[in-house]
């Protein structure tokens, strides 16, 4: 392929533009895209420069020979019916069986006008669909329009952001025009320096599997804030964890019974003097396990932030309430929140007060774009056209940018051997 030609893309299923966020950054230009969710459209045109572009609101009314020629064919396709949260109709769904609609679209098209390569991106249950034989179909249908298919699970946490979100990547060649080494693609797992949220120092946010930003002396006030912690959003087995749990379109349902579910924010605010707050104050004010204590003093108070929530659940708890965290292991032992009086202190002694300086609440619509890879700036245009309830569904329908932009380097690294 020459290498002077830009490579094009169509963006199906295209929901917010994850796939087409990371195309671009790698350098590829879309020239159509498909989308039936009003509100997803409303947020995809607001976010892109789309004027000129090939468009279709239903992929169920398009003709193969409608469709501009691009290099490209890329998808989300819809997995509800495959996703282990939902019914589980399998590719016979209404939502997951449009897959079947998108490879009629490709074999109604001549060789010569066919993409050389396809991206479809689903949830990791497509896997296992039917004990497996929804993903054999899948195989089929693909080969039947023309393609060689290989396929990798990646982990959106391997790729720059704290969530972790497993997604099936499904790249198909073009037979007739030979087969180029794509997968497997490995993901970044190196301790340097990761900034999740930028801002001025003390609202900056960075991945703790990284290495942590300097603490200066005297970032009181906001500069306390060095860090959000993850922290799941369900009745079972709580857990602060150093990455998000995969947002879903679901978000809005609040605390859940399963585990690993949801993923909601324990804030720590944690400053010398609390009447204080609003005054700059010098000095560290967070302090990690094994680390010696802050020198007492007659005027400062000290308290301790807590590893995990309770058996009841933290939206239960209260400023003063007593926190029992000492069951991990124990299949007969509860957690007890409100009792006002501490539970009998044992040798592991992991019990503790939620302070007023400390909070859990959910993830918001910003913070969710973020974990997938969106900007500040294309999340306001967002905003600016939909509710928040239409943003979370957006966001945990959405492919992750980073993800699809180390795919597209990969095909257009190939492309040009």
């Amino acid at each position: 392929m020459n290498k002077n030609k830009e490579l094009t893309f169509i963006d199906f299923f295209a929901g917010v533009g994850g796939f087409r966020l990371g195309f671009e950054r790698a350098g590829l230009r879309c020239i159509g895209f498909c989308e039936n969710d009003k509100f997803a459209l409303k947020s995809y045109k607001a976010m892109f420069d789309t004027k000129g572009e090939w468009h279709k609101d239903d992929i169920n009314t398009i003709k193969s020979e409608e469709i501009p020629y691009a290099d490209i064919w890329c998808g989300g396709t819809p997995c509800q019916d495959v996703s282990i949260a939902g019914m589980r109709k399998g590719l016979s769904g209404d939502r997951s069986g449009l897959f079947f609609k998108f490879i009629e679209l490709l074999k109604g098209k001549d060789e010569k006008d066919k993409p050389t390569f396809i991206v479809l991106e689903n949830v990791k249950g497509l896997l296992s669909s039917h004990r497996g034989f929804d993903f054999t179909e899948y195989l089929h249908q693909i080969s039947q329009a023309g393609y060689d298919a290989i396929w990798q699970v990646l982990n959106s946490k391997d790729f720059g952001v704290p969530q972790n979100r497993e997604r099936v990547f499904l790249i198909g060649h073009l037979r007739s025009r030979g087969r180029r080494e794509i997968l497997p693609i490995q993901g970044e797992n190196s301790a340097t320096l990761k900034k999740v949220i930028g801002g001025c120092q003390g609202e900056r946010v960075y991945d703790p599997n990284g290495l942590s930003c300097t603490l200066t002396g005297c970032g009181g006030g906001g500069g306390g804030k060095t860090g959000l912690y993850f922290i799941d959003q369900s009745t079972t087995k709580t857990k602060i964890t150093n990455n998000s749990r995969c947002i879903t379109s679901r978000y809005t349902a609040g605390i859940v019974n399963r585990s690993a579910s949801n993923s909601a924010v324990l804030e720590a605010r944690a400053v010398l003097t609390p009447e204080r707050i609003n005054k700059r104050q010098n000095g560290r004010r967070m302090k990690e396990t094994g680390e010696p204590m802050f020198t007492l003093t007659s005027g400062d108070r000290h308290g301790v932030a807590i590893k995990e929530a309770t058996k009841k659940g933290f939206a239960e708890a209260h400023v003063g309430d007593s926190i029992n965290l000492s069951f991990p292991n124990s299949k007969t032992r509860r957690g007890r929140v409100g009792k006002e009086i501490a539970q009998t202190l044992d040798t592991s002694c992991e019990q503790g007060t939620l302070t007023e300086n400390l909070r859990i609440r959910r993830l918001t619509p910003r913070e969710c774009f973020r974990l997938q890879g969106f900007p500040d700036s294309l999340f306001d245009k967002a905003r600016k056209v939909n509710s928040d309830a239409q943003l979370y569904k957006q966001a945990g329908n959405a492919v992750t940018v980073n993800v699809a932009y180390e795919i597209a380097e990969t095909i257009k690294n190939s492309a040009y051997k």
